[in-house]
């Protein structure tokens, strides 16, 4: 478009963009599992029009919640579309609250769709001789497309005038709603006239003119099918025609044009959302521009967080210009940095190495902070033709050992487990950490937001950091540290140390003012760092010959697979095209009731699930071959993840030096605290199929070595029976009744020995169930019951179990009075939206307000036997060692001649925990690998 001094006023369809955004981003969320999907894909188009196109007014319009006129016109109106899905309705609000920081106007009319407020607005805007222009995907909304009005689709980045339109259609703009009382719209439920497609009625209204021409003319055309569809329906044909047409006198106010001319986002309330739905490079972004309009009130800001990351990376944080960082390279310099650094109570440190694996990385430079805006960098291992200047790292190490070994000078830092590590390397054992800006910000916060170095400059300082790919690029592009020159390595290094510094001077006290967050610092997430950064160190031994032969094994059946549902099918296809699948599924082999995407038939697990259900004998019909292709697509899917995640990835992470892989634990990202571990994942080998436990016999034991696997039994419903006071599951569990079993005699009759196997298994899902929030309706789908059985089954547990719902009464009202949960070892778990108002995200909410208080005690528990484990192991002089964590499990390497006197230890640190009111039971198992100790 041209520019002009002429208002440009921008309609955006705010309904069809929740939409595009939802399905445009998928698979994103917060660490608390709420999805943020269509609130990162909204924001991103809504960037993409304000800093692009450069409105002067803009209007985003929502459709209103209830029926409209056209629904009074006609019960049918949009009767076979679907109802939006939970995910993205949770969203609304954060979409809501999206526009409103962006100071944009929305609105939404009751008994009228979004496309008529639109029509509405263009008309007063063309009114006052602006332009106007339509921003959205939807076609319908083209017939608003004229001299004066343009539409935009961002998802195509196209512009549409009159002449686009006729392109498109065949018509021009003011005979669409004649086309689609016509063709009808099927995704509007509007029927038009049998047997008549958009081509066609384009057609004839090219030779007639209009639909009133057209059904005056209508016995006089030839084809007698045609003439006859047109004769009998056109009065359906001019009720699809009004259907259709856009109401461009809806009783929108005028006074909202004079609301919307474009204003400067709150940039400061923009970043806390961003903040909040963990989108931390925009909310970094975000408040580089707040920073800078603060240094300078007269500089001009861009209106929006810049899409161009060299255009960002110019915004200059004002409060870092005061930083002092030097470097030490002489011998004289650092010699006096060490009698000053052994005469502190207390520093922060950071190391910069050439890899984020421990096992790997190469020690290039230290940092050292103890005070704000001052940091000194060691450099010790970069390239020499790089940075000729540097200190002799075996040298500098040894002279600080003894002060890095000293317990009584405190150490400080962010995600000091790293940092262990690495000096573990160079025979450094670093004792004193006292504070770990991570832990704190975790143990204050949990997840209710990120805690990288980066976030918390920015959430709790307000500053903003260099970030790691300004000093060494990215991609292909991207450079080890020891690249790096050292007047860009020093700023960088100085400010991480001096950051982590200041935030533990803030965060430290936080904690410390609350009792029951002090003693879960204190005496759990610090000492269980140390713990998990020497099982890192240790990692677990893997057969890697044993996992090249399962690979062989999979692929060999993947193609068993393939060859007998090609021959199911009747053709080959590809297995991996949901597309493809779902045709030959649904319209090929006719399987009833297949459901309708945008793309196509859903063929996810659930709708595979229920097909393989209904497999059974010869595949005698093109229902049961259908069946069975969904029952070995099932078994093809989950052996290819396997492979892919597991017995082709394990071989490659394994380290050559040890032969071991060693993954991350990591410590501050759940909810509830539990652990979860990366590179590679070893929470979720599968353990209830074959394949998942043939992956387990790959770890194991080195010679004359056993594995010890030792679990807690039970251990969320031990803990719902304590923190609930609940008589009957403490008296099963003090009795050491199978607790299934128990509860299925509570619940069907009988004595607990007497029960069979499908009792049991049902009582099984209602006791897990109810301790993960299950509603009726998701209990009836597990149970395979009605919603009315899954109710009564409940009301006779809750009768039996007195005590359980009050326990699940008492979280949520915690959650809405504090906007927490808590767990017995003194953890917050947030609970976000407890008091929304959309009724989905808050029963979320509920269902983890519900779970959180158990898994999150379950968590507290593992780790302080971790804790005691470990203390003991050292204390006895034992060489046995952790190696594994995985939820209620550990898993030890135990020399065999240890294994008598270590399995008492074992079970010791364990049940001693936490004291209950019920027994804690650990069981235990031993094998050559893991999965035979399980």
């Amino acid at each position: 478009m041209t520019t002009t001094d002429t208002p440009r006023l921008f309609l955006v369809d705010g309904s069809g963009y929740l939409y595009r955004a939802f399905y445009g981003v998928r698979n994103l969320s917060r660490r608390d599992g709420f999805p943020t999907n269509a609130i990162f894909g909204f924001d991103k188009m809504l960037r993409k029009v304000v800093v692009e196109a450069r409105p002067t007014h803009l209007v985003m319009v929502f459709d209103a919640k209830g029926p409209t006129f056209r629904h009074e016109m006609d019960e049918n109106y949009k009767a076979h579309r679907k109802p939006m899905p939970d995910e993205l309705r949770a969203q609304i609000p954060g979409i809501q609250r999206l526009v409103d920081c962006y100071n944009i106007p929305r609105i939404e009319m009751p008994g009228y769709e979004a496309d008529d407020v639109i029509g509405s607005l263009a008309r007063l805007g063309v009114e006052r001789d602006w332009q106007v222009v339509v921003v959205s995907g939807d076609k319908d909304l083209m017939q608003l497309v004229s001299s004066k009005v343009q539409m935009f689709d961002g998802g195509k980045e196209k512009w549409y005038d009159p002449e686009d339109v006729m392109e498109t259609w065949g018509v021009g703009p003011e005979r669409i709603p004649d086309l689609l009382g016509l063709a009808g719209d099927a995704s509007d439920n509007i029927p038009g006239v049998p047997g008549i497609g958009a081509k066609t009625a384009a057609q004839l209204l090219k030779e007639y003119g209009d639909m009133e021409r057209l059904l005056a003319n209508a016995g006089s055309i030839k084809q007698p099918k045609r003439r006859q569809a047109l004769l009998d329906n056109a009065d359906i044909a001019r009720h699809s025609k009004k259907m259709a047409t856009i109401d461009i006198h809806a009783p929108v106010n005028v006074d909202l044009l004079e609301q919307s001319p474009l204003r400067e986002p709150d940039l400061h309330t923009l970043a806390a959302f961003y903040t909040e739905m963990e989108f931390t490079s925009l909310a970094r972004k975000t408040q580089q521009l707040a920073a800078q309009r603060a240094a300078d009130d007269e500089s001009p800001v861009p209106l929006v967080v810049p899409t161009d990351p060299e255009q960002a990376a110019e915004i200059e944080d004002p409060q870092a210009r005061e930083a002092e960082y030097h470097a030490i390279t002489t011998q004289e310099g650092f010699d006096e940095f060490l009698r000053q650094l052994g005469q502190r109570r207390e520093f922060a440190i950071d190391t910069e190495t050439t890899s984020l694996d421990t096992t790997r990385a190469d020690l290039v430079g230290i940092s050292i902070a103890w005070a704000p805006k001052q940091a000194w960098y060691l450099p010790l291992g970069h390239n020499p033709l790089l940075v000729e200047e540097q200190l002799d790292r075996d040298a500098t190490l040894a002279a600080l050992k003894p002060i890095l070994e000293n317990p009584a000078i405190g150490k400080c830092g962010q995600n000091l487990k790293y940092d262990w590590q690495i000096f573990r390397r160079y025979g450094i054992d670093m004792r004193g950490v006292t504070r770990d800006s991570l832990l704190l910000s975790f143990t204050l916060y949990g997840a209710t937001r990120g805690h990288s170095l980066d976030a918390l400059a920015l959430e709790e300082l307000g500053r903003t950091t260099i970030s790691f790919k300004e000093v060494c690029g990215t991609g292909k592009k991207q450079i080890t540290f020891d690249q790096v020159l050292l007047e860009q390595a020093v700023p960088y290094a100085c400010e991480d140390a001096e950051i982590a510094w200041s935030l533990c001077e803030k965060l430290d006290p936080l904690v410390k003012r609350e009792e029951d967050l002090t003693r879960l610092y204190r005496d759990i997430e610090l000492p269980v760092m140390a713990v998990l950064a020497e099982m890192e160190r240790v990692g677990a031994l893997i057969d890697k010959p044993a996992l090249a032969k399962m690979s062989d094994a999979f692929t060999a059946r993947r193609q068993e697979l393939s060859a007998a549902i090609f021959q199911l099918a009747g053709e080959e296809f590809n297995l991996n095209s949901t597309q493809q699948l779902g045709k030959l599924l649904f319209d090929t082999l006719g399987i009833k009731g297949g459901k309708r995407t945008k793309t196509g038939f859903s063929t996810d697990v659930t709708v595979l699930e229920k097909l393989a259900d209904k497999a059974s004998g010869e595949a005698d019909s093109p229902e049961q071959r259908g069946y069975r292709i969904a029952e070995q697509l099932l078994e093809y899917r989950q052996i290819t993840k396997l492979q892919s995640t597991y017995t082709d990835a394990l071989q490659g992470l394994i380290n050559p030096d040890d032969g071991r892989v060693h993954t991350s634990y990591n410590q501050a990202v759940a909810l509830t605290g539990r652990l979860s571990s990366s590179d590679p994942n070893l929470q979720n080998i599968p353990i209830r199929t074959e394949a998942g436990r043939a992956i387990r016999t790959a770890f194991v034991a080195p010679p004359d070595h056993v594995l010890l696997a030792a679990d807690y039994s039970q251990i969320e419903l031990r803990l719902l029976a304590h923190m609930g006071d609940v008589p009957r599951l403490k008296q099963a569990f003090a009795d050491g009744l199978d607790i299934h079993s128990a509860t299925a005699a509570e619940l069907f009759g009988g004595s607990p020995d007497a029960v069979d196997a499908d009792a049991r298994r049902k009582a099984k899902t209602i006791n897990f169930g109810l301790v993960y929030g299950m509603s009726p309706f998701g209990l009836a789908k597990r149970l395979g019951v009605s919603n009315d059985e899954a109710r009564a089954y409940m009301d006779l547990y809750f009768a039996r179990y007195d005590g359980v719902r009050q326990q699940m009464d008492r979280a949520i009202q915690q959650a809405r009075d504090l906007g927490y949960v808590t767990t017995l070892g003194g953890r917050r778990c947030p609970i976000r939206d407890i008091n929304a108002s959309n009724r989905n995200a808050r029963e979320f909410a509920e269902r983890t307000a519900i779970n959180a208080p158990l898994q999150g005690s379950a968590a507290d528990l593992i780790k302080l036997a971790m804790i005691r484990l470990s203390r003991a192991l050292r204390d006895g002089g034992f060489k046995s060692r952790m190696i594994l964590q995985v939820h209620d499990e550990l898993v030890l390497e135990v020399p065999n001649s240890e294994l008598a006197q270590v399995k008492p230890v074992v079970r010791a640190a364990m049940e001693g925990a936490f004291h209950l009111s019920v027994p804690l039971v650990v069981d235990m198992g031993t094998g050559p690998n893991w999965a035979e100790a399980h």
